[in-house]
């Protein structure tokens, strides 16, 4: 960011003569520019050396967007009067201003401007002046902040399917949206949890496939799946009327946000055989119903009909219509499919996927409308002029941008908005992942193997909030703030002039206007922990970092839990030649915050950097490799995700040897392995230690059996410790997986003391 410290100019283009009335006549000292709340961060400010005092009647040109009056009269507690007569705000339009969205807001001491290269700019210009009236009321420093957007599409997803959320949370959610320049909201309408869209032509799917038995989602889901008749007694769920998607759609426009309407299909469609039943290859409900049947022609005429309906209440350019997770379990035995693959030439499943998707882009460009899906749209060849959401790592994305597509980057271990913020203990339920705000501000959605010219097909950026375990309002709110504001920020500002810790400064001074306007925001309470392994010096350190910029750290390495008097971190690293069992809490004035704990384990173990073997018949599964070969007795501990890079998975039975080198004195051995049931990720039914001197003949130091429930869904750690005074050489643990095909074991260290 280009700061100066210079008065302005009156080349800014300030409005003078009966300005006047809005200077304030004491100089002040520049405000430091750190001092600056605003998110996302301006491209560029100039500061002045005084401030300028707001009257109690603002007098602005009427082209200045009548929300932003309305906002600013309520904010400010002022009147808003608009003028042509030589307004207190002077706004017009100039579009020789650079960039996308582009507009200049000067504060001088003889008024105010806000030049615009566009309507979209006139909206942005406004709420960064609402942002500065936000944080300093009706005296506002004199400034000028040149700016405009990074990338075009700045997007949230929201999933009403799952968990039905009504029109006025939409409404707030977009309000919110608008104050940080998002301006693409993704409605994820219908999917196997309810059809949430209203349609004239086929009314029973809003009677009886938007309302199931139960709102636990994992009960329904996995023991249930059965929808209800709307109106039957103690039905779970909802739909939007027309009237209800008219309101949202025209708030959206004042707003400057365009609503971009999801229709899933072919797969994902659980719900609609409660409905229609004729849509599913088998014509009938079933557990297993998730796919729509590509053969038959009434399949077509139904989702042209459904998108018709769509395309009279959205004016969106784009259209999703999902493409993702299909299942595929049908089709290869429905006659209709099957005729259809050989009428077309379609040689798999996945080319009759790509055949309907040409076949509704087709539609959509028809009507003058474009479709954008799911990365796995590319399976089976892309539609010629489909645009991509790289939600499976940025691989869809750099394909298709490579391709010439246009592409929305929503990678789900960076802004996937349903995992954990922060370590699970006392976090409300989510799916699992571990996604803080640091990582979700780190993500740059533009990939470095991309040439400048295919960078140019990045639209921009998107985060998603699925609701399978989301049921309310309130913990969606939670879910979306603040990681909103990073996503915003990615979106918006050059990536040169990010910053996270400056970031973080200014998110916890919007807490406060987060929490005054209702919105139930994660309050920045997690405690970050960073290790390092010194093979040189044979010592383990942490490092830690808060998200409370004013809170302390008080951290005890015994594992006691930490008081007012405990040592306090200053930035130090915390080695150890051992093992260091961390406890850190935050306080604030001698008093510990009411936040959970952070409990972390580092071991500078025997087994590191030794020779590992990966014994006959076992090998880490190629998607989730870890660090490799060196995994397992690298000193790295896994964080609460499988999705870190830390955790090594299997699908077969874990036997693996460490060759210490030399027989060596043993004392303790232990491993820690993760269950995340809704991935597919088990405990292992037991865990076997073996030593030996030779490495040919073993000698079983026993089994410990898993104590963790099979049957909870919620994110689970265990370790299995084996306490032993031995001598040996050779170190061998075996993890029995004893499970079908596809699911997994996850280890992420095995300890050797």
């Amino acid at each position: 960011m280009k700061i100066q410290t210079s008065s302005l100019r009156r080349a800014a283009g300030i409005a003078l003569g009966a300005l006047g009335l809005l200077l304030g006549t004491a100089p002040l000292t520049a405000a430091p520019a750190d001092s600056l709340r605003l998110i996302p961060r301006p491209a560029s400010i100039t500061w002045g050396a005084g401030h300028a005092q707001l009257p109690t009647t603002l007098t602005v040109s009427p082209l200045l967007p009548q929300v932003i009056q309305t906002q600013l009269s309520q904010q400010a507690g002022i009147k808003v009067k608009a003028t042509t007569k030589a307004p207190l705000l002077s706004v017009r339009l100039d579009r020789r201003l650079a960039g996308r969205e582009a507009y200049r807001l000067s504060v001088g001491p003889r008024g105010m401007q806000l030049l615009a290269k566009d309507s979209s700019a006139l909206l942005q210009g406004g709420q960064t002046l609402l942002q500065l009236v936000g944080q300093y009321g009706r005296r506002l420093p004199q400034l000028s902040i040149t700016d405009s957007a990074r990338f075009a599409w700045r997007g949230i997803m929201l999933d009403v399917s799952r968990h039905f959320m009504s029109a006025d949370f939409i409404i707030q959610l977009l309000d919110e949206m608008a104050r940080y320049k998002m301006n693409r909201f993704h409605w994820h309408l219908v999917d196997g949890g309810g059809w949430r869209f209203p349609s004239e032509k086929y009314p029973l799917l809003t009677k009886k496939a938007a309302w199931r038995t139960i709102a636990d989602w994992d009960s329904w889901w996995q023991h249930d799946r059965r929808f209800v008749d709307e109106g039957t007694p103690g039905a779970y769920g909802g739909a939007y009327t027309k009237d209800d998607i008219r309101r949202v759609v025209a708030h959206a426009a004042r707003l400057g946000i365009t609503i971009v309407p999801e229709i899933e299909l072919p797969g994902h469609s659980n719900e609609l055989p409660a409905a229609y039943p004729e849509l599913t290859c088998k014509g009938k409900w079933t557990f297993d119903a998730t796919d729509v049947c590509i053969g038959r022609e009434s399949t077509f005429r139904f989702f042209e009909d459904i998108l018709g309906e769509v395309l009279e209440l959205f004016p969106s350019y784009y259209i999703h219509i999902g493409g993702d997770e299909a299942a595929m379990n049908h089709w290869g035995s429905c006659p209709d499919c099957r005729a259809r693959m050989k009428q077309e030439g379609l040689k798999d499943e996945h080319e009759l996927q790509s055949y309907m998707i040409r076949r509704i882009e087709r539609y959509l460009n028809g009507k003058g409308r474009q479709l954008i899906g799911w990365d796995e749209i590319l399976m089976g060849g892309l539609a010629p002029n489909a645009a991509v959401m790289s939600w499976r790592g940025e691989e869809g994305g750099i394909t298709a941008a490579k391709a010439g597509h246009k592409v929305v980057m929503t990678p789900g271990n960076y802004v996937y908005l349903d995992f954990y913020q922060r370590e699970s203990k006392g976090e409300p339920r989510a799916i699992g992942g571990f996604t803080p705000l640091e990582k979700t501000y780190s993500y740059n959605p533009t990939p470095a193997v991309l040439s400048p010219a295919e960078q140019q097909y990045i639209l921009g950026v998107q985060g998603n909030l699925w609701t399978e375990y989301v049921e309310d309002e309130q913990h969606a709110a939670y879910m979306l703030f603040p990681r909103l504001l990073a996503i915003a920020e990615i979106g918006w500002t050059p990536q040169a002039e990010r910053s996270y810790p400056d970031f973080l400064r200014r998110v916890a001074a919007q807490l406060p206007g987060l929490k005054a306007r209702g919105i139930n925001s994660y309050p920045l309470k997690r405690i970050a922990v960073y290790s390092e392994i010194d093979t040189a010096r044979r010592e383990v350190a942490l490092c830690l970092s808060s998200e409370q910029p004013s809170a302390e750290i008080r951290y005890t390495t015994d594992g006691t839990m930490p008081t007012a008097s405990s040592r306090l971190y200053t930035g130090e690293r915390i080695s150890s030649r051992d093992s260091i069992l961390l406890v850190a809490r935050l306080f604030r004035d001698g008093k510990a915050l009411d936040f959970p704990e952070v409990s972390y384990r580092t071991d500078y173990h025997l087994g590191i950097g030794r020779p590992i073997y990966y014994n006959e018949g076992c090998q880490w599964n190629p998607k989730y490799p870890a660090g490799g070969a060196r995994a397992l007795v690298d000193g790295l501990r896994g964080t609460p995700t499988y999705l870190d890079g830390l955790w090594q998975g299997f699908t077969m039975p874990l036997d693996v040897t460490v060759d210490l080198g030399e027989t060596k004195a043993l004392r303790h051995v232990f491993a820690k392995f993760m269950q995340e049931k809704m991935q597919w990720v088990y405990m292992p039914h037991h865990v076997e230690l073996l030593l030996s001197d030779d490495g040919t003949n073993w000698r079983s130091l026993g089994q410990r059996v898993t104590t963790t429930d099979d049957g909870d869904f919620l994110p689970s750690f265990e370790t299995f410790s084996f306490p032993i005074a031995e001598r040996a050489r050779y170190v061998r643990v075996k993890a029995a997986n004893q499970r079908s095909a596809g699911h997994f074991i996850f280890l992420d260290e095995l300890v050797i003391q």
